[in-house]
């Protein structure tokens, strides 16, 4: 009997280790034009790993799910992929660096039922966050930082955020979504799908 179950415990011992090896990296491809691509582990513990393939960038693709990774290019961009999803970088450009870590609003739950957090980056990494109902009501936004990008984590969620100089900027799901030309934001409405 005892014989019988050592192949059991050691098949079963050596699954667990693949299993745990497989959770600590995000496989991302970056995508370039004309179908030109590369892939990059990032651990999933929120560290800042280089990126150093000149390849410009158009679009970034995660297939971990539960995760949330930003990626930050040359020219400035910051580009966020929550759980598994493809996001355009906007405008194209070489990545220089991305981070990676666990979330719950990868896996495409709400924040809190009924309400989803968005956050607005300026220049130099200099952001706020702020909660807006998804029932569709327009909601005030008085941070007077300008903003650059306006970032996501939740799937199934559509927002719109009006500028003090009349941007309108939509953002649809889990992405991070350029604000042009960059401005603060004075109203946003989100509702579910």
């Amino acid at each position: 009997m005892k014989l019988a179950l050592l192949p059991t415990l050691l098949s079963t011992s050596v699954l667990g280790l693949n299993i745990g090896r497989g959770h600590g990296n995000a496989q991302i491809t970056f995508i370039g034009a004309a179908g030109a691509q590369f892939t990059q582990d990032f651990p999933i513990d929120g560290s800042t790993v280089k990126i150093t393939n000149p390849l410009s960038i158009s679009q970034i693709y995660d297939g971990t799910k539960g995760t949330v990774c930003t990626f930050n290019g040359i020219d400035h961009s910051v580009t966020t992929v929550t759980g598994v999803g493809q996001v355009d970088v906007g405008p194209p450009q070489t990545q220089v660096q991305g981070s990676c870590h666990w979330g719950s609003t990868a896996r495409g739950y709400p924040d809190h039922p009924g309400q989803v957090v968005i956050t607005f980056e300026g220049a130099a990494n200099a952001q706020f966050q702020q909660t807006f109902p998804t029932n569709g009501a327009s909601t005030s936004i008085t941070n007077p930082l300008s903003i650059s990008h306006i970032i996501s984590g939740t799937n199934g969620v559509h927002c719109t955020f009006n500028g003090i100089d009349h941007s309108v900027t939509t953002v649809s799901g889990a992405q991070t979504v350029d604000v042009g030309p960059p401005q603060t934001q004075v109203s946003g409405a989100c509702y579910v799908d």
